[in-house]
């Protein structure tokens, strides 16, 4: 055990360690988008498929890359206003008629809220 604990230290671990357990941990807050996209955009049924810790993690890295839900959760989070921020603009109603409100959205965020509505093609 000492010779596992002199190594870790002299590989620098103890620094190393804190930072990569961020780096992979965000995985379990979103399990299901990420299984939603590897099978949609990879093909790959994860409780099917037999995937390698490491292969695993950098397919799901690459998830934003894709038009997908993980895309649409980093690009939400972009574009949610800070607190200092002016929140989304909106539109109020011409006075005498019905409150309308209209709201600004990317196309990925509304890909996401409203899957199969609209597709998109590459042009050649």
């Amino acid at each position: 055990m000492n010779r596992l604990r002199e190594w870790a230290y002299d590989h620098g671990w103890p620094e190393i360690l804190p930072d990569r357990i961020g780096q992979v941990m965000w995985v379990l807050a979103h399990e299901r988008d990420i299984d939603a996209d590897f099978l949609a955009i990879y093909g790959i049924d994860l409780e099917q498929a037999d995937v390698t810790g490491p292969r695993y993690f950098a397919l799901a890295h690459r998830l934003t890359a894709y038009q997908g839900v993980m895309a649409a959760r980093v690009e939400e989070e972009h574009d949610r206003p800070a607190a200092s921020t002016t929140p989304t603009r909106t539109q109020a109603a011409p006075a005498g008629r019905a409150s309308s409100e209209t709201a600004e959205v990317s196309l990925t965020q509304f890909r996401a809220k409203f899957p199969g509505l609209v597709s998109v093609a590459q042009g050649g």
